[in-house]
């Protein structure tokens, strides 16, 4: 049964989030972690350690804001990786957030990239887990991500607007409008 806890300066398991984050991702996609930490501090955000009775298995971030979730940072840690961790992470956020829509960004697959078969690998994971393609890219800090949705009314303010929510201002990202 998935435990979830809200990471503080305080938690024991910081240092273990800290870890799986440097792991599971690139530099140029990380914020400082200290950041990270203070994001935790709004009323709509939440930084979780996940765990499978005592074991730690995953984080994530979740910002809130108008019925839409936000869902960032979301790690497994490696050895438990394709044991069905992620889906429930987000069966879980589903059902502490019934009403609300969940958005996601991921890097857009393209067979040129370094990492393609781990960007399929990631798309087909949302794909299996209700999320659809919103056809915007954001490119942020020169990296460009695809805006994934499970509405089928996706809103790009709803997705600026998670982040004027917390104080961070992209009211006029870099966004283009793809159709693949």
């Amino acid at each position: 049964m998935l435990k979830i806890k809200k990471v503080t300066n305080e938690s024991a398991d910081k240092q273990q989030v800290m870890e799986l984050y440097e792991e599971a991702f690139p530099p140029v996609e990380r914020m400082p972690f200290d950041l990270m930490l203070e994001i935790n501090n709004q009323d709509n955000a939440d930084l979780c350690s996940v765990y499978d009775d005592d074991e730690f298995i995953a984080f994530y971030l979740l910002i809130t804001h108008n019925k839409v979730a936000y869902v960032s940072f979301l790690a497994v840690v490696p050895a438990k990786r394709g044991q069905n961790y992620g889906s429930m992470i987000l069966d879980n956020i589903r059902s502490l957030y019934p009403d609300y829509s969940l958005l996601i960004d991921e890097e857009p697959v393209n067979p040129d990239s370094e990492n393609y078969e781990q960007r399929l690998a990631r798309e087909r994971f949302y794909i299996r887990n209700g999320f659809r393609s919103t056809n915007y890219i954001v490119t942020a800090y020169g990296v460009d991500y695809e805006i994934l949705s499970t509405s089928d009314n996706f809103e790009l303010d709803d997705y600026r607007n998670i982040f004027a929510s917390i104080g961070f201002n992209v009211a006029n990202p870099n966004v283009k409008y793809s159709t693949k």
